[in-house]
């Protein structure tokens, strides 16, 4: 009896970690057809029958029937081997086609089976990766598991393709529901990223990992953005981290991290002199400045050299003998005041622009132009990304310069309403003038006598 519990258990261990087949994109080859009676895993497996052992680990054809291997036609023997029929059925320890998992270090070779075959992917989808075993060896997840193998004490806990992707009832990464869709990504890695216990002693290259990254992406730009907004571009774990690849981000490959979307930004900051500052002390980039995970709203509250500025976190006094030059901060502060000149000038062209429109003056050719003044400001807050204190304060003299203008052309609408007023005011004097001398000429004037009886009747 034990060595068939050792058996059994055996074959749950392989279908409890079963993987992906089908590819990142499958589609249903209509309704799945039900296994047949003779089908040798449905002896002991198959929750539909009845179970010789009641411990025995089970799973039935309803939930699997949105499993993307299932829908194209692949069954239990497709993935764990063995033969399907009772009649050829040999146990689990003579039949050499059967794929056991002694350990979860053997999971990525299992998925790996079908998925780092081209030709086999290619009956399924044309455009199947057959990478993700290769890449997953070279993830901070697949060199702690190869660290544990060498240790020869497997690292239960660390995540294989099962975790992510699930065991049975395994989803197109496509649909919805999936735990790898963009919306479910968070949460799937915060199974284990966020359990205390799980990831307390563990470190990636001598720093500790901490368990509150989902917590604090929630609260980011990006997390607001994905959850709240339904923004899917957004992105969240695997878009900066790297899908079966996954490692944290390096000092020197955080920009291009961020720089996979924020492009214009990282394309300046890779030329400032500051990023290669940033490299000699050991300053991963953008986090530095706008945090890892919880990245808020950029403002231009983050400029110059407030108590709540970034840049007065370096460049103060205090921080001189650190390498922080004060020059810096005086640079940060001239954009600050800069930048807040052109602010109030395009506010201040705006309201008159409103006023003058209420008023009902024709103001839509400076307010189109004002479109390039606020264009400025936008361009300036990205070339903030460069350190150059030139380069920022000639973007935002551009758009000085034409707000000043629109604010002239609001004010000169503005003078023309109120010169069209006044003379308005001045051309009733003469008219109601004119009018009342009229009046009182043809009163002066004598009613002629009547002519006739009937004229008199009138």
């Amino acid at each position: 009896m034990k060595g068939r519990l050792a058996i059994f258990a055996a074959v749950w261990c392989g279908m409890a970690f079963g993987s992906a087949v089908a590819g990142e994109k499958g589609s249903a080859s209509g309704p799945s057809p039900s296994l047949p009676d003779d089908y040798s895993c449905k002896v002991c497996h198959w929750k539909d029958g009845e179970l010789w052992n009641q411990e025995t680990p089970t799973v039935s054809e309803s939930e699997l029937a949105d499993d993307i291997h299932w829908q194209v036609g692949l069954r239990c023997h497709d993935c764990h081997g063995g033969a399907p029929s009772i009649e050829d059925y040999e146990n689990h320890r003579t039949d050499e086609s059967f794929h056991a998992i002694a350990s979860p270090a053997d999971i990525p070779g299992f998925c790996g089976r079908c998925h780092s075959k081209i030709e086999y992917m290619r009956r399924y989808t044309p455009s199947a990766r057959t990478d993700q075993e290769t890449e997953y060896w070279t993830s901070g997840h697949g060199q702690r598991l190869k660290e544990s193998l060498e240790e020869k004490k497997v690292d239960k806990d660390v995540a294989t393709c099962v975790d992510c992707h699930g065991r049975h009832g395994i989803l197109a990464v496509n649909d919805p529901r999936s735990p790898v869709y963009p919306t479910h990504v968070g949460e799937t890695c915060a199974r284990c990223h966020s359990d205390e216990k799980r990831m307390a002693g563990r470190t990636y290259h001598g720093r500790p990992l901490g368990h509150d990254q989902y917590e604090q992406w929630q609260q980011s730009v990006h997390g607001q953005a994905l959850l709240k907004k339904g923004d899917l571009s957004a992105p969240t774990c695997n878009d900066c981290h790297g899908n079966h690849g996954a490692v944290p981000p390096g000092i020197d490959s955080v920009a291009n991290a961020c720089g996979s979307c924020h492009a214009k930004q990282a394309e300046l900051f890779s030329e400032a002199r500051m990023k290669h500052r940033f490299e000699e002390i050991g300053l991963p980039g953008c986090v530095t400045c706008h945090g890892n995970h919880r990245i808020v709203q950029p403002t231009d509250e983050m400029l110059g050299m407030a108590k709540s500025a970034v840049c007065s976190r370096c460049h103060s006094p205090e921080n001189e003998q650190y390498g922080a030059p004060l020059a810096g901060g005086e640079a940060a502060a001239a954009m600050r005041k800069a930048m807040e000149d052109l602010k109030q000038q395009i506010a201040e062209a705006q309201a008159k622009l409103a006023e003058a429109d209420r008023l009902g003056m024709e103001v839509s050719g400076p307010r189109y132009d004002l479109r390039q003044a606020v264009d400025a400001l936008t361009n300036a807050r990205s070339l903030i990304h460069s350190f150059s204190l030139d380069r920022v304060q000639k973007a935002l003299k551009e758009g000085l310069d034409v707000a000043t203008n629109v604010n002239k052309r609001a004010e000169d609408a503005l003078r023309e309403h109120t010169y069209r007023r006044i003379w308005l005011a001045v051309s009733l004097v003469p008219i109601l003038l004119v009018v009342t001398l009229l009046i009182l000429y043809i009163r002066t004037l004598p009613i002629p006598e009547p002519t006739s009886p009937h004229e008199a009747d009138r």
